[in-house]
C-alpha cells in the first residue's frame, strides 16, 4: 500500500479549529475583571491566538502539498493503543468532576502509559504520581487555577 496523505485530514481540522478559536477569542472578551485577581481572558486569548496559528500554519502547508504522509493505516496493535487511549481519555473526563484531579490523573497517566508500552513499574509509578501532582502543584499553587476535586483531591 502506497504511503497516505494527511492532506485532506490537515485541511479539514485545520478548518474546524479556526472558527473554535475564533469563538474563544471573542467570547472570552465578556469575561468579567475580578479585583486582585488579574484580567482572566489572557490564558483563554493567549491559548486561542497560539492554535489559531498552528491552525492556519496547518493549512497552508495542506495547500502547498506539504502535508505528512503515513506508510499505512492504523492497523492492529496501533489501532488497538489508539482505542484504549481514547477510552481511558474519556472515562479520565468523565470522572474527574466526581473523584478530583489527582484521584483520576494517577490512574490515567499509569494506563496511558502502560497502553504505550512502558513496563517497568517504577517508571510507571514515578510517572503516574509525579505528574498529576507537579501538575496539581503548578496548576492550583503557582497560576491559582482551580482544578476539580471531587470526593478527593
Amino acid at each position: 500500500m502506497p504511503p497516505i496523505s494527511m492532506k485532506k485530514v490537515d485541511i479539514i481540522v485545520s478548518l474546524l479549529v479556526i472558527p473554535i478559536c475564533l469563538y474563544v477569542f471573542y467570547e472570552s472578551a465578556r469575561w468579567p475583571v475580578i479585583a486582585g485577581t488579574g484580567n482572566a481572558t489572557w490564558v483563554p486569548r493567549g491559548d486561542a491566538v497560539c492554535l489559531l496559528a498552528a491552525a492556519f500554519l496547518l493549512f497552508v502547508e495542506a495547500l502547498r502539498g506539504r502535508s505528512l504522509t503515513i506508510p499505512s493505516r492504523l492497523a492492529g496493535a496501533d489501532r488497538s493503543r489508539v482505542l484504549w487511549i481514547a477510552v481511558l481519555t474519556g472515562a479520565y473526563t468523565i470522572t474527574m468532576e466526581y473523584l478530583g484531579f489527582i484521584a483520576t490523573g494517577v490512574p490515567y497517566m499509569f494506563g496511558f502509559a502502560f497502553v504505550l508500552g512502558e513496563r517497568r513499574w517504577v517508571r510507571l509509578i514515578l510517572f503516574a504520581v509525579g505528574v498529576p501532582i507537579a501538575t496539581y502543584i503548578l496548576f492550583r499553587t503557582a497560576l491559582h487555577v482551580p482544578l476539580p476535586e471531587g470526593w478527593f483531591i
